[in-house]
Formats: C-alpha cells, sequence, structure tokens
C-alpha cells in the first residue's frame, strides 16, 4: 500500500490534533481519514478495558495482551498508533501508559468517556456511517435500511443496545448536570415533568429547585396533568420537522392555552455564522435517527408550528435552554 501521508516539508511533524494549525493543508486534509482509521483501534481498546489495567502505572504490551486477553504484537500496534494522535503515549522503554485523553477511558473515574466512545464504535453508530453516500443522495436516514426498523423502535426491541446507547448519554451529561440545570430557571413552578428522561437530568434539576417535585414521562399521554412545566431535553432533535411538531401540538393541545404553564427545551444550537459541536452531531441525526440539529431561528419556527410561543430568543449557539409557553390562536404548519 503506496505511503500517502508524509511529504518532505512536513518529515517529522507530529501528526496530533494540536499539530493541526501547523500542517500543510494536505495534512490538514489527511488528518481525518487518518483519524477515522485510528478511531477504530481506539474504540477496540475501550472494549477491551485496556486504561483500566493501565491505572496504577505504564505496562508492556505483553503484560497488557495477557491481562485483556489481546495479542501482544497486535495490541502494541494498536497502541502505538492511538498515542501517535496523544491517545495513551510510549515511552522510552517501550512501555505504554495512559495520556490525559486515554485517562477518560477508565472505567472507574467521574468524568469517563469511555462509554461515549464505546456507542461512537458501536454497530449502531459505525454501520449508519458506513452508508453516508446513500443518505446524501436519498436524503434518508441510513439506519432503518440496515437494521430493518427506525432507531427508536430498534431500541424498544433491543434492551441491550438500548442500554448501551442510555449508558453513553448519561456519561454525557454527568460531568455538566450542574451547568445544564442551571439554564432553566423554573420560578413559581412546583410540578414539573421530564420526556424521556433517564431520571439524572430531572434529579439535578430539583435539587436546584427543593420547592418542587417531579416525574419522568415515557410519552406525552403518561404526562400527569398538573404538570406546570414539561423538559424536553434532547428529545425534539431525534425528530424530523413534521414528528416533532407533532411532539408539540399534542402537549399544546393537553395544556390549552393556559399562560402559566412552562415548556422548556434543551437542546444544542446550530451556529448560523460558525458552525461547531452541534453541526457535527447534526450527522448523527441525518444518518441514524432521521432528526436534525437545528439554528435558533429554526428552532423558534419550530415552536411556532407546534403551538408555543417563545419567550426568550437565546443568543449565539452551543447548549440552550428555549423557554415558551402555549400560543394563543391556532398553529401553523412549519416552514419548508
Amino acid at each position: 500500500m503506496t505511503d500517502t501521508h508524509d511529504r518532505p516539508r512536513d518529515a517529522g511533524r507530529r501528526f496530533s490534533p494540536g499539530a493541526l494549525p501547523g500542517m500543510t493543508p494536505g495534512h490538514q486534509l489527511m488528518f481525518f481519514p487518518v483519524a477515522a482509521a485510528v478511531s477504530r483501534a481506539i474504540w477496540a481498546l475501550a472494549r477491551l478495558g485496556v486504561a483500566d489495567r493501565l491505572a496504577d502505572g505504564p505496562r508492556d504490551a505483553t503484560d497488557l495482551a495477557e491481562a485483556v486477553g489481546a495479542a501482544p504484537d497486535a495490541l502494541a500496534r494498536a497502541l502505538r498508533a492511538a498515542s501517535a494522535l496523544g491517545v495513551f503515549t510510549q515511552g522510552p522503554d517501550g512501555r505504554f501508559a495512559l495520556t490525559p485523553a486515554a485517562e477518560l477511558l477508565r472505567s472507574d473515574v467521574p468524568e469517563s468517556r469511555r462509554d461515549q466512545v464505546l456507542l461512537y464504535g458501536d454497530p449502531l453508530t459505525w454501520l449508519p456511517y458506513g452508508d453516508i453516500l446513500d443518505t446524501l443522495r436519498t436524503g434518508e436516514p441510513a439506519f432503518p435500511k440496515i437494521f430493518g426498523k427506525p432507531y427508536h423502535d430498534h431500541l424498544r426491541a433491543d434492551a441491550d443496545a438500548a442500554g448501551r446507547v442510555a449508558r453513553a448519554v448519561a456519561s454525557t451529561h454527568r460531568g455538566n448536570l450542574d451547568y445544564l440545570t442551571s439554564l432553566i430557571d423554573l420560578g413559581p413552578v412546583s410540578r414539573v415533568a421530564e420526556l424521556r428522561g433517564d431520571g439524572l437530568f430531572l434529579q439535578a434539576l430539583l435539587d436546584r429547585h427543593p420547592h418542587c417535585s417531579g416525574t419522568v414521562a415515557d410519552d406525552t399521554a403518561t404526562v400527569p396533568p398538573d404538570t406546570q412545566a414539561l423538559v424536553l431535553k434532547q428529545v425534539l432533535h431525534d425528530l424530523p420537522d413534521a414528528d416533532a411538531v407533532r411532539v408539540l401540538r399534542t402537549v399544546r393541545e393537553t395544556w390549552g392555552v393556559d399562560p402559566e404553564r412552562r415548556l422548556f427545551v434543551l437542546e444544542r444550537v446550530v451556529g448560523a455564522a460558525s458552525p461547531d459541536l452541534a453541526a457535527v452531531v447534526d450527522l448523527d441525526m441525518l444518518l441514524i435517527t432521521g432528526g436534525r440539529e437545528r439554528t435558533a431561528t429554526e428552532w423558534g419556527e419550530l415552536f411556532t408550528a407546534g403551538g408555543f410561543e417563545l419567550l426568550a430568543a437565546p443568543a449565539g449557539s452551543g447548549w440552550t435552554a428555549f423557554e415558551c409557553r402555549p400560543a394563543h390562536g391556532p398553529t401553523t404548519a412549519p416552514a419548508g
């Protein structure tokens, strides 16, 4: 296989994310397909639990291989490739050790990202990305074609897959629950529900608002009738516009035009001028769920179509809590 990665002017330069600004355009471009290949090695190392085995200090590949059930030479080569991108490191004596990034692959640290890494390498995620060309041509998510049913239907039928997803989602938010709950001001609300949550976020929100009580509802039909505020955290981004509007209209029809009710929608917002992580996560939505990440303007249009009035239009991008109340008058069709 021909080596297409190196050019004389870049010889010896570390091929790592931190070196990107100083790379030639060719190396900047090639970093991404190379990183995609190495990401598979990182996923496999996470599956094997290598980081946990390095928690007490450096070890050689033979020792590690025996501990995790791997072939020494193959394991050493995968670790060396991951080390090239700053995940693990190899010392002068040939032993491998944790880096700050690899530390987060441990299963026993508070801010572990192991479950997230495992999900990105899971067939649930990886296989749809293998079919991205067809999705770009048709506009249809790849997941149903590969797995035979839509994403959430598949999770309902496969408890093991649902568990893997739940663990990854929980680890995603575990380290920033304090920040995320700070975005929501429940004010005088005393009864709150979270739609399709795992309970962790709701409990953190109730801890911040001790005068409130709350419950997790599996769907809109099970939201308690005395609920004064409903929280949708990363629920609507899983859905295409028509389905998201349908959820909003169901809530609106149940609540009527009671101006004291509040809907809080917590989502990542795509920056209209300079796309950020939300724009990357949007590819997951495109390929897997058929949903989408949205700009602030698109969210506003969605709320209007669903029968809600947006009380404050947030600026910028990133995590945002939209606060809405039922709007007077009939709902409108979503834009587009």
